[in-house]
């Protein structure tokens, strides 16, 4: 009889994961950090992670064994003056690079949240001159208009720099959506393709939905890139000539004298509408039970550029909790969204395309299988799932390294 060999075992990997995000945190980048760190868990290997955070961190510390957690001070301290301010969202990342250089052994692997410009310029000679792989955990590319100072601005300039230039100089990168990985393949960098990944807790007593009022919900940090999605929003019900009975939209993030700055005085009486509720920042389990008590949450976003690089947190997070997503196409969200399944597909991310869809949702049953929703979710964005991918890929590029000898 043949014997066959056992699998080696895999070779546990010390990881500094490092980037100008505060973690732990409720935002979208600490989740995101989040995510990858408890892939690299559920692996074996130890996270030691360089939080840009400046004093105690604003939410409770992370519960993921083996890992550690350096506030590091990368962010400007709000009272700085704003011209300190915005050189430091330039060109920070210095305290990070001591403390890696500190490390006494060296991590076996680099691994950088986001393209910042201030952080490669700093971390890519590091990497090569103690021979370690730095990889880039790339979630987006920024629109220029979205950015401080506008497309001819500072910040802008930054970005192309870092997207076109700096960030080819890394060893590999993770990427959130196809668009970046075909990018970064133009000069054949290693890549490996991750969605947002999530262990979200499901409340166990969500309250149950009744046919009316339809419960439409936001949950985010609204900037610019989501503020035609919150004007089509606070829009509907006039739209539709609807009254709090037969509509209600609540959208967390944001208050609503914040909303009238943001989306312009000319929609006041719109977002005054008895329908629309802005509840202000939440702590994240309220917010949670937002999304899980409403019939839909809704996004829509114009394929622009930074739609098409980024992926939307808020579509895994709405379907890991049973509520089925109401957005239109942009990124990879063709691969997890089926219209009359978990979502309603909007056409387009015009409010045309927005009211003909509520309208015919209004019409219909609701027929969503909101547990089956939530256990496909729970294993398509699973860190469990990736943990063994996100590994070997940093074991090739560690091996590459070592192999090159580039100094």
């Amino acid at each position: 009889m043949e014997e066959h060999e056992s699998p080696s075992p895999r070779r546990p990997l010390h990881v500094a994961y490092v980037g100008p995000v505060d973690f732990p945190s409720a935002s979208a980048d600490a989740q995101r950090m989040a995510g990858i760190i408890h892939a690299l868990n559920g692996a074996g290997d130890r996270v030691s992670v360089g939080s840009a955070g400046r004093g105690h961190a604003l939410t409770q510390d992370h519960d993921i064994p083996g890992t550690s957690v350096t506030r590091l001070a990368e962010v400007p301290d709000p009272s700085w003056p704003k011209v300190q301010r915005i050189w430091r969202g330039l060109t920070w990342g210095a305290a990070t690079r001591a403390w890696i250089q500190e490390m006494d052994p060296a991590p076996d692997v680099i691994l950088t949240y986001g393209t910042s410009l201030g952080y490669l310029m700093r971390l890519i000679p590091l990497a090569r001159r103690r021979r370690i792989p730095l990889v880039i955990d790339a979630v987006e590319w920024y629109q220029s208009s979205h950015l401080p100072g506008g497309r001819l601005g500072p910040f802008a300039a930054a970005n192309a720099v870092s997207m076109r230039l700096a960030a080819f100089r890394a060893d590999g990168v993770i990427v959130i959506s196809r668009f970046l990985e075909q990018h970064f393949n133009r000069n054949r960098l290693p890549t490996l393709r991750v969605p947002p990944l999530f262990t979200l807790p499901r409340d166990a007593d969500s309250p149950a939905l009744r046919d009316r009022p339809m419960r439409l919900c936001y949950v985010g940090s609204p900037g610019r890139k989501d503020q035609q999605s919150l004007r089509n929003l606070v829009r509907l019900p006039g739209e539709l000539a609807l009254d709090a009975t037969q509509l209600s939209i609540k959208i967390v993030g944001l208050s609503n004298s914040a909303a009238k700055t943001l989306l312009g005085a000319d929609l006041a009486d719109s977002i005054d509408n008895e329908c629309v509720e802005f509840l202000g920042r939440l702590p994240s389990g309220e917010a949670r039970r937002i999304i899980a008590g409403s019939h839909f949450s809704v996004l829509q976003r114009r394929e622009q550029r930074y739609a098409q690089a980024g992926f939307p947190s808020k579509v895994p997070e709405s379907l890991l909790l049973g509520t089925p997503v109401m957005a239109n196409i942009t990124s990879d969200l063709a691969d997890f969204l089926v219209d009359r399944s978990n979502a309603r597909v909007v056409p387009s991310a015009e409010l045309p395309s927005l009211v003909r869809t509520v309208s015919e949702v209004l019409r219909e049953p609701y027929s969503f299988d909101r547990g089956s929703i939530a256990r496909e979710a729970s294993e398509k964005f699973s860190p469990e799932r990736y943990a063994g991918s996100i590994h070997d890929f940093l074991i090739r590029c560690l091996a590459q390294r070592e192999a090159s000898g580039r100094s």
